[in-house]
């Protein structure tokens, strides 16, 4: 049983990272059989893996099919997530502010801001990525709010898929350097209406951009684009938390 668990694990991580690499894409069919043949395993921890996946969003069960298919990312999907993304990081901003943001705290997010301000001057999309998530993963973190926290958990992975997007587009990197600052500056100035406001623009700003950008559906030029992004070797930057795709937030 130990080691069908330790399969089980194995399968999912591997098809989840697939997810994000776009080599399964959008309204694709998968099956277990022929996973487990391109994984080597037997079916019953292939299933526990899809039945995970499908849990967390990534999966659509077949109606009257024993058959899975990746999620699609539709106009109504950004819109209804980022929508609760901005419940969750208003929130959390607002129990923030009421237990009091302090300099080190205010310090450490702009460490990352910073960070995501250099990677991006300098090209590194990857690394931009990953204190882009960070940046949100630490602003949640600050509410205190272990429910708030697993909400965001909740969709983090449905966010990180979407926020692949953003490499499609070079400017929406510079347009999230500018917003987190906002953020900040708010909060320096202690001017929580200024904060929340902040927030809450960028939430909707980046809602927006998804939108346009997705369009009608991800065209096979757009695929190749987010495979040659998503291959590249996925190593965090060697400074800040281990928040990154495998377990971060976004822009």
């Amino acid at each position: 049983m130990e080691k069908e668990s330790s399969l089980a694990v194995k399968a999912y991580e591997t098809i989840r990272q697939q997810i994000f690499d776009f080599d399964l894409f959008p309204g694709q069919i998968v099956s277990d059989y022929l996973l487990s043949k391109e994984l080597n395993m037997s079916r019953t921890p292939i299933r526990q893996a899809l039945m995970r996946l499908e849990n967390e969003g990534l999966l659509e069960e077949q109606s009257g099919k024993k058959n899975y298919r990746i999620s699609t990312i539709t106009t109504e999907d950004i819109q209804d997530l980022f929508d609760f993304r901005e419940g969750i990081e208003t929130t959390a901003f607002m129990l923030a502010w009421r237990r009091g943001i302090t300099p080190d705290q205010l310090k450490a997010l702009q460490d990352i801001t910073n960070n995501m301000k250099s990677t991006n001057e300098a090209g590194q999309a990857k690394e931009h990525f990953f204190y882009d998530q960070q940046f949100h993963n630490e602003l949640v973190a600050l509410s205190n709010n272990k429910r708030l926290v697993k909400a965001h958990d909740e969709i983090l992975l449905q966010l990180t898929r979407m926020r692949f997007l953003s490499f499609l587009e070079n400017s929406l990197q510079s347009k999230a350097c500018v917003k987190h600052q906002a953020i900040l500056d708010a909060i320096r100035d202690q001017d929580y209406e200024k904060g929340r406001q902040a927030v809450i623009d960028h939430v909707r700003s980046s809602k927006e951009d998804y939108i346009n950008l997705f369009g009608n559906g991800l065209s096979s030029n757009s695929l190749c684009l987010l495979r040659y992004f998503t291959r590249t070797p996925k190593e965090a930057p060697e400074e800040g938390t281990s928040n990154g795709t495998e377990g971060g937030t976004g822009p």
